[in-house]
């Protein structure tokens, strides 16, 4: 939130001087958490996106105003005044002591009340799956982005870790074929748990794919995938949208999915959409892919195409797209 939206600076008056000596807690977070962590350039942009998401920030519009000494340390006046302002506010101290964490022990004595845990923060953006591997920017590009692999609410933490710990791109895709029944059950539990009204046929559909593919019927479960997630995505976004999450030219154009176009939750659940997208022409004698893609699926049948593993790759997909609607449509 810049100065000119917050509520609390709509009136026309010089700041004080404590004012001018406050800044805000995420450009905070950006200037300092490179030279305590050693993050690069890219982390610390994410860090700061992540942040500027996570329970604390979204509790800003609450708030006179947040924000540490532009020197950090030592403590002056308006850091104190800051300490007194949060002080005030019921509640307010816990979230705070829970969302971030004293940088070393040598600022422990001003910062302790303040400052508790920034991973804490981090990883409750995260779903349950991911909290105890807590992938960095970098795992995550590479495997929502590079290799297609949805990892939002499914699959189960423990094949995550086997997914992280993989060495290749092969390995991951050979984890996915030995984990397939693990990660059908993962896939149920989550669909079981989708309460919106709205998606109440979406979820039975998907259902029926985790149906079909323990009976063994892999060719109809990722057909039926395949068309849920088109049919999905067609219904809760409009065209633009839709085309932009979509659009996959990077065979032709080498333009990826950009993790940091969109918010946390959306770029982990539609990095794998986009991948899914890849473009296909049979027209063009384009070779039919191996991995999934809901070109393929729809345009060239086959059996490179078909595969259980695919079957498994489009089922995770369909579930964290009716899983991301289920936590984002309006009740």
């Amino acid at each position: 939130m810049t100065d000119s939206e917050d509520p609390e600076e709509s009136q026309d008056q010089e700041p004080s001087e404590d004012d001018r000596a406050l800044i805000d807690l995420s450009r905070f977070f950006t200037a300092t958490f490179k030279p305590f962590q050693g993050y690069t350039p890219a982390q610390n942009t994410w860090i700061s996106k992540m942040l500027a998401e996570s329970p604390l920030m979204q509790m800003r519009p609450y708030l006179p105003r947040i924000g540490v000494p532009p020197s950090v340390f030592p403590m002056t006046t308006a850091a104190d005044r800051l300490r007194r302002q949060m002080a005030a506010l019921t509640g307010f101290n816990d979230t705070v002591r829970r969302a971030l964490q004293p940088f070393t022990e040598t600022y422990r004595p001003p910062w302790h009340d303040v400052l508790a845990s920034v991973g804490d923060t981090i990883r409750r953006l995260y779903p349950e799956n991911l909290r105890e591997a807590a992938p960095g920017i970098d795992d995550l590009e590479k495997l929502l982005v590079e290799e297609g692999i949805p990892l939002m609410w499914v699959p189960g933490p423990e094949t995550v870790r086997a997914l992280l710990d993989a060495p290749d791109a092969a390995a991951r895709r050979r984890t996915v074929g030995r984990r397939w029944k693990g990660i059908t059950n993962d896939c149920e539990t989550i669909l079981e748990d989708v309460e919106h009204p709205a998606l109440q046929d979406a979820r039975s559909f998907a259902l029926d794919v985790v149906e079909a593919l323990r009976a063994g019927h892999i060719n109809p479960a990722q057909a039926l995938a395949t068309n849920l997630l088109d049919s999905v995505l067609q219904r809760y976004f409009d065209k633009a949208t839709r085309l932009a999450l979509t659009n996959n030219d990077f065979k032709s154009k080498g333009i990826k999915f950009k993790l940091d176009d969109y918010k946390f939750k959306v770029a982990c659940v539609f990095a794998p959409v986009w991948y899914a997208h890849a473009k296909y022409y049979p027209k063009n004698g384009d070779p039919i892919p191996r991995t999934f893609g809901r070109h393929p699926s729809t345009h060239g049948v086959s059996r490179n195409q078909y595969s259980r593993i695919n079957a498994v790759y489009a089922l995770m997909l369909v579930t964290s797209v009716v899983k991301f609607f289920d936590t984002e449509l309006p009740r």
